[in-house]
């Protein structure tokens, strides 16, 4: 096996989360999921794990807390572009494009699962095609923007998946993504327990240095790459990796399920670890450099 981004061959087991294995590539971090998962294993593991109906209580349950990040999201992109056509992949029930489209974008989606596109063109009125990418066919230079949260760790084919974001992007268009940190400090201390690896789900595992090898090789320019993570997501994470193997972290679980002590205490220390890319989750903003 070859890595898809640097082609080396130098691949070693990192880990293992039930039957599967998590390679790295040695070369440029880029952690891989073993044994690949088939195109429709990938469809089917989609619609098992995000059922519509647990992904519209996700979201509509916090449907401040979501839309205050995707506000968040917005006004990074109004540095590179105010307005224009966004195209959103894997944009679940719509969320996030019903924010764009709020804050002045005209805006369209992709998602696989059909019945969370079908709840988001009925309750938000969103065009949103439900397919891969790659079989829309949408006319070549036709979005300003296009963003990706949380996608391309799912999806198989990077080489052509990326190619086919750059066709369609308009010349000096802005593509946005943001993934599991597979360089980070919390996955450094949980290992194979990390909330984020999720095989057969997420197939590849994304470094900083692999991401931009990807993207500057398809031709984009890598305007900024910052790494974060939500302070309850590293504490919970990191607590559930010992609270079965120590008696005190299972006390200071407790703790924290009714205090948010430890939540309170990450959030006033996690950008010493972001200044060095060991955030939780990558945030990359490219231009289309033609």
């Amino acid at each position: 096996m070859k890595c898809p981004i640097c082609e080396a061959e130098n691949l070693n087991q990192w880990g293992t989360v039930g039957s599967y294995e998590i390679l790295k590539c040695d070369s440029c971090g880029l952690g891989i999921t073993s044994p690949f998962p088939s195109e429709e294993d990938v469809t089917h593991t989609n619609e098992e794990t995000y059922q519509v109906d647990k992904r519209i209580h996700t979201y509509l349950s916090r449907q401040k807390y979501f839309e205050k990040i995707y506000r968040k999201h917005i006004s990074l992109i109004k540095k590179y572009k105010v307005e224009g056509e966004l195209l959103d992949v894997g944009c679940n029930i719509g969320l996030f494009l019903k924010v764009a489209r709020d804050e002045g974008f005209d805006v369209k989606g992709v998602e696989l699962n059909k019945t969370c596109a079908v709840y988001g063109e009925k309750h938000f009125d969103l065009d949103i095609r439900s397919e891969f990418l790659q079989d829309v066919a949408f006319p070549e230079k036709s979005f300003d923007v296009i963003t990706l949260f949380d996608v391309l760790e799912h999806v198989a084919d990077l080489q052509g998946f990326t190619s086919e974001l750059k066709r369609i992007l308009k010349d000096d268009g802005l593509l946005v993504l943001q993934s599991p940190n597979f360089d980070s400090l919390i996955a450094k201390i949980t290992e194979s327990k990390w909330n984020w690896l999720t095989p057969p789900d997420h197939l590849y595992h994304f470094t900083p240095r692999a991401i931009k090898q990807l993207l500057e090789e398809k031709g984009f320019l890598v305007r900024n790459l910052d790494t974060w993570e939500p302070p309850d997501e590293f504490a919970t994470n990191t607590l559930s990796r010992y609270k079965a193997d120590l008696f005190m972290w299972k006390i200071l679980w407790k703790i924290n399920q009714f205090t948010k002590i430890i939540n309170v205490f990450v959030w006033l220390v996690q950008r010493i670890w972001w200044r060095k890319e060991k955030g939780g989750l990558l945030r990359v903003f490219a231009i289309k450099n033609e």
